[in-house]
């Protein structure tokens, strides 16, 4: 999967600027859209909790607000955002199997460590797919909410990640997951909702649009 030269994602992706080699069907564009939709929706109502998702990530709550209700609103909408995600790229890897004349397995959404030339877009990805994972197999032990301070109308919480307490495979051992951790380094991954929302407002929008110009190389 080496980068073809090319900017767009899905060029990078597959290594090549080739295109689809089946037409791209109006279903496949509609199932695809839609996809899309409710990873925004989901994004928009966790971003909805924050002062700025992007920055500081800090989560704004009324004040003396239930700290245990506090946590499990936040893991709710954290859950849907990282689910909704992974059934996005699974929506577009059957596209693409069906558009295409060969296999792209589950291993080009998720690049080993060592593949430094897969786009930004699936290497970074990779943390959230984990995080998706381990609340499969963990049961959200990597993540804590931590109230952080009380202001004039409201008091702030951040969501921290726990690295050892990350299982995101059955095993729960970090070395056998240790690739979902790979392409974030560990102050990125301390602090999941900037990272969430980095991600989605440049990386998924970025994704997205490469995979519709993509689809208009040959179209139903």
């Amino acid at each position: 999967m080496s980068d073809s030269g090319s900017t767009n994602p899905i060029d990078q992706l597959l290594g090549h600027a080739s295109g689809p080699a089946e037409p791209v069907t109006s279903r496949d564009l509609t199932r695809a859209r839609s996809s899309a939709y409710i990873v925004h929706g989901n994004f928009n109502e966790l971003a909805g909790m924050c002062d700025d998702i992007s920055t500081t990530g800090l989560i704004e709550v009324p004040v003396d607000a239930n700290t245990t209700d506090v946590q499990n609103e936040v893991y709710r909408r954290v859950h849907n955002y990282v689910s909704s995600l992974y059934s996005y790229n699974e929506q577009l890897r059957q596209i693409l199997n069906k558009r295409l004349n060969r296999h792209i397995g589950k291993g080009y959404f998720l690049p080993a460590r060592e593949n430094k030339a897969a786009p930004e877009y699936v290497r970074r990805g990779t943390f959230l797919w984990g995080l998706r994972n381990d609340f499969q197999h963990g049961d959200y032990w990597c993540l804590s909410v931590e109230f952080e301070q009380s202001g004039k109308d409201h008091d702030l919480y951040h969501l921290y990640f726990q690295k050892r307490d990350f299982e995101a495979t059955p095993k729960g051992n970090l070395d056998d997951s240790g690739d979902y951790l790979a392409h974030a380094p560990d102050h990125d991954q301390t602090y999941p909702l900037p990272y969430i929302g980095d991600f989605h407002r440049n990386l998924f929008t970025e994704f997205e649009t490469g995979f519709e110009e993509w689809c208009s190389r040959n179209s139903a």
